[in-house]
């Protein structure tokens, strides 16, 4: 089981970049961006890697909880 958060549209705003410009850079579309940001979807590891890259993060550091990172890394997740 996955425990995923969607911090996405909170580091797109503090980048500056617009749903379309993050769609252009990442390989999909507007549509898509705003099903991720705003209804949940969550993105295949592909997508979320291009959306990562064109926003020069870490892809962890926009899906997933940091709690949840270091309980991974401790082996009790």
């Amino acid at each position: 089981m996955l425990f995923l958060v969607n911090k996405l549209r909170d580091i797109r705003l503090q980048t500056g970049m617009s749903v379309s410009e993050l769609a252009r850079r990442s390989g999909t579309t507007r549509q898509t961006i705003t099903n991720i940001e705003l209804h949940g979807q969550e993105p295949g590891v592909k997508l979320a890697l291009q959306i990562a890259q064109a926003l020069n993060k870490d892809a962890k550091d926009i899906f997933f909880d940091d709690f949840v990172i270091q309980g991974l890394q401790k082996g009790f997740v």
